[in-house]
């Protein structure tokens, strides 16, 4: 009877790493949740993915004027073919405010998530992007 499972002292359990959840904020002032994800707030959003040129769903991938959906961005980093990985490390995570609020033509915003459960999410995300990123 062979095991294939390591004994508790057989890998690195010191590694230090510092896994809080970052807040931003002055000496005695109010401190702000660090954003994981930009949420990019337009009237109409024209972005159009780089790769299989369709509207991005939900999150996405964003750098200066180029955007990659989450499928393609995935699958780009995987096999890393059309764009190295390098620069794919530069683009960041933005949201549509689609999820959060209506603009209905104007730059006024309805709201259609309540700010308690919008903070609670932004919150998780901040938490599980130490972990998954």
């Amino acid at each position: 009877m062979v095991f294939n499972n390591f004994s508790p002292g057989t890998y690195e359990h010191d590694v230090a790493r510092f896994r809080r959840v970052e807040f931003a904020g002055s000496f005695g002032g109010k401190q702000n949740l660090k954003e994981t994800i930009t949420i990019k707030c337009v009237q109409n959003n024209t972005d159009v993915c780089d790769s299989c040129k369709r509207p991005p769903i939900g999150d996405y991938f964003i750098y200066k004027t180029r955007a990659l959906c989450r499928n393609c961005h995935s699958f780009h980093s995987a096999y890393g073919e059309k764009y190295p990985p390098s620069y794919l490390q530069a683009f960041s995570k933005v949201r549509d405010c689609s999820e959060i609020h209506h603009h209905e033509g104007t730059t006024a915003k309805i709201k259609i998530k309540d700010p308690k459960l919008e903070r609670k999410q932004r919150y998780r995300e901040a938490y599980f992007h130490q972990y998954f990123h």
